[in-house]
């Protein structure tokens, strides 16, 4: 069963003077000379922390780009995931994903068994292609997709999504006529039959991926289609456009770890005057400085830099980790943090990026232990039947890196609730930083490709308690 975050409503795999315990005043600012704190403000005579926005992010991390030139040939995938396998041969193993409408070049023909009725192609970089499993082959490269819109793979979102707000709303083969639409409304109520024109009737959590709107000529009626070619009435669903959340890669504008992230809500920022711990202004919620002290003052405990204190259980705090002994000493691997909600990236020794996460809820933790990434998706359909809550489905979860079985690193547009435990096994994390992992992490995905799966090269994935 694949692991995902489930509830009925959210969803589901100016530098401070501070003075120490012990010492005088010291001004914070001073250890972090080139630690950007354009995100401190003062505003109605208090300083504030802000949360960063996207600025340019996406930028940071390029996605490969597609040219498959116009001469030589080229598989065009017509199924809406069609397959490249490991061998041109029966039973043979899914090495990636082509998502229809996407172009490749191939190579030559390739005699193989498990290709009935068709043609095995040589894939390129690597992997093979069957005409009778998913692709067209031609000499030109086809510019049909089929209604399915390309990834927007530049973007933290690939797509643009949706929550369902209509219990029982109906998903629809093709726009339905005045009098199928009345069908259908009835039969969400249960009081007759579901026309054939309904695919199904959405009961539980429902999360889409939208393509484009189309109107109904009879009566102006609006309908978003969706990405896998079904319809839903505009008025059953709400477009969904969390603000962006992200994290921080380390050793760039003076960043470096421990971390301090403000989570859950914004905080009271705190300055120590004559003893005393005053408040001096807020801490929005996914604000981060770094801890250049940790402090306890009675029995509450703080972690200070240069922006002012907040108190130690208002942070998810950051910290260097030991490389695994699996991990050899110039492999990328990613530690997640689950007491304190936080992942970091490292190349080797070297951390290179942190953020908060979320996790799975107590009963649906994730293992512990060290894992390798195993597949690798732009993005892919999560559902499964919550005991609690009932069913839900999420359409393309973007940026997922499953690491065991069915577990997962994915990113969650659903919520931006990060630093707090809520999913039922996989790891959230906001589309932002999910798509830096993405594109930073082993194996590559090639141009094209929506996924690649058990290839050699890995990023490995250390989960401690």
């Amino acid at each position: 069963m694949l692991r995902f975050l489930s509830n009925r409503w959210s969803l589901l795999c100016l530098a401070v003077l501070i003075a120490g315990v012990s010492g005088g005043a010291v001004a914070l600012g001073e250890h972090a000379a080139t630690e950007r704190h354009d995100r401190v403000q003062m505003i109605d005579g208090q300083s504030v922390l802000r949360a960063p926005g996207l600025d340019d992010w996406n930028e940071r991390q390029q996605s490969p780009k597609n040219n498959p030139g116009t001469t030589g040939r080229f598989g065009s995938a017509f199924h809406y995931d069609a397959f490249v396998y490991d061998k041109a041969a029966s039973s043979p193993k899914v090495a990636g994903v082509i998502r229809r409408g996407d172009v490749v070049k191939v190579g030559d023909k390739v005699s193989g068994s498990g290709c009935k009725d068709g043609t095995w192609y040589k894939a390129t970089p690597f992997g093979y292609v069957c005409t009778a499993l998913g692709f067209h082959v031609s000499d030109t490269p086809s510019t049909n997709r089929y209604g399915v819109p390309p990834a927007k793979v530049s973007s933290h979102l690939p797509y643009m999504y949706s929550r369902v707000t209509t219990k029982r709303a109906p998903r629809y083969y093709r726009i339905p006529t005045v009098q199928e639409e009345k069908q259908a409304r009835r039969a969400m109520e249960k009081k007759g039959p579901t026309p054939e024109v309904v695919s199904s009737l959405m009961e539980g959590d429902y999360f889409l991926a939208l393509a484009d709107k189309e109107t109904r000529k009879a009566d102006g009626a609006v309908f978003y289609r969706t990405i896998r070619g079904r319809f839903v009435l505009e008025t059953d669903v709400e477009l969904r456009n969390p603000d962006p959340v992200r994290g921080e890669e380390l050793g760039r504008d003076g960043w470096r770890l421990p971390l301090a992230f403000v989570w859950g809500e914004d905080r009271d920022l705190l300055s120590l005057k004559g003893g005393t711990l005053e408040v001096t202004g807020k801490a929005q919620k996914h604000g981060r400085f770094v801890i250049e002290k940790e402090l306890t003052k009675g029995d509450i405990a703080y972690v200070s830099g240069a922006p002012g204190a907040v108190r130690r259980d208002e942070v998810r705090v950051a910290r260097l980790s030991k490389r695994p002994s699996g991990v050899p000493a110039n492999g990328k691997w990613i530690h997640v943090d689950l007491s304190e909600q936080t992942l970091v990236a490292y190349e080797g020794d070297k951390p290179v990026y942190a953020t908060v996460v979320s996790s799975g809820k107590e009963g649906y933790e994730p293992p512990t232990g060290l894992f390798e990434v195993q597949q690798k998706y732009i993005s892919t359909t999560m559902n499964a039947a919550d005991p609690i809550d009932g069913f839900y489905e999420v359409e393309e979860v973007p940026w997922t890196l499953y690491y065991h079985g069915g577990y997962a690193l994915h990113g969650a547009y659903w919520h931006t609730d990060f630093g707090k435990v809520r999913s039922h096994g996989c790891t959230n994390i906001a589309p932002v930083d999910a798509r830096w992992l993405y594109y930073w992490s082993e194996p590559e995905v090639p141009a094209a490709w929506h996924a690649v799966r058990f290839q050699k090269e890995t990023t490995w994935v250390h989960f401690t308690s």
